[in-house]
């Protein structure tokens, strides 16, 4: 087998050659990153690889129709928005992922935006350094345990998220339209509707997957639904939330403050608004990240690749393939 990789973020591949040299297989790198379909498409087959690894480039129809050799595509996330996986199941094609690699940098990124929101620290420190010395400056301040922390998405980051803000605050709630009534932890409260979970709780966190409905999901209808006041985590993918309607919270004081690690456009422009609110916490798409957590990412990308070559099926995938 030859393994291609499209793109790449860390400054070698070394942990991933000692584990494909260690299998007898090859790999190719992109040299410079694929950006494009087209780019993808002449690495593989110029390369005659029949396995790619990729993180950011485009896998669409166009590529799997270009590629008829091609047997499994791996990523080093849990997420695979830069992939089409209709069309890979069209195509037979394999789209393995790592389901569990970062819940607990995610969760516990996400409730640590949380806690500095609700305690106006990243005000505080912005108005300090700028020698103003007013702790009633950006507003009241409540006590976290008579506050409810929410959950949009109650998979595995989403229950870390929940177990790490838990000893702060009084009761957690959580809306999920994939888990069956019953399905959260009992200490969670699993609420009916996506309007009850904006209404009750003081701060939002959002573990939601990204699709076509789940697009600008969190809206200002949603938005004008929370208590004047409230609280907005978004760890998971910048697209859920609708920027224009979470600027509009943010100006008008209806939201208190927003933790956004991930943005619908990535890196943001400088002069978007929201990186320079004074009420805004944000954060480089950083919260999958730790030195343990990269490592593991990207070494179970490649064991996903190695166990489909030694047994026909990954350890984890998205998409079922039928090669």
């Amino acid at each position: 087998m030859k393994i291609a990789f499209t793109d790449f973020v860390q400054p070698d591949l070394d942990l991933e050659t000692a584990l494909i040299d260690e299998a007898g297989f090859e790999m190719v790198v992109a040299d410079p990153h694929c950006t494009t379909e087209d780019e993808v498409i002449a690495l593989v087959k110029s390369s005659g690889a029949d396995a790619i690894v990729s993180l950011y480039a485009p896998i669409t129809e166009k590529v799997f129709a270009a590629l008829p050799n091609l047997r499994i595509v791996s990523v080093p996330l849990v997420g695979v928005d830069a992939i089409d996986t209709e069309a890979a199941a069209r195509h037979g094609v394999w789209i393995a992922h790592i389901p569990d690699a970062w819940v607990s940098e995610v969760g516990v990124h996400a409730a640590a935006m949380a806690l500095s929101l609700v305690r106006h620290l990243p005000f505080y420190d912005r108005s300090v350094r700028e020698r103003r010395w007013d702790y009633e400056e950006p507003g009241v301040l409540h006590r976290t345990h008579d506050m409810t922390f929410g959950l949009m998405g109650c998979g595995r980051i989403g229950q870390q998220a929940a177990r790490s803000a838990a000893p702060s605050f009084g009761k957690v709630i959580a809306y999920d339209p994939y888990m069956p009534a019953g399905a959260c932890p009992e200490w969670i409260e699993q609420v009916g509707t996506i309007e009850e979970l904006f209404e009750r709780a003081h701060v939002v966190s959002l573990h939601s997957p990204l699709t076509a409905e789940t697009k600008h999901i969190v809206n200002a209808n949603l938005l004008n639904r929370m208590q004047r006041g409230s609280f907005i985590v978004n760890a998971s993918r910048g697209a859920l939330i609708d920027p224009a309607a979470l600027l509009a919270a943010l100006d008008s004081g209806q939201l208190g403050g927003a933790g956004l690690d991930v943005f619908e456009v990535e890196p943001p422009n400088p002069d978007d608004p929201l990186l320079h609110h004074p009420h805004t916490v944000v954060s480089p798409h950083a919260a999958y990240y730790s030195v343990e957590a990269d490592e593991e990412g990207r070494s179970r990308a490649i064991k996903n690749v190695l166990t489909y070559a030694a047994t026909g099926t990954p350890d984890h995938y998205v998409v079922k393939g039928e090669k």
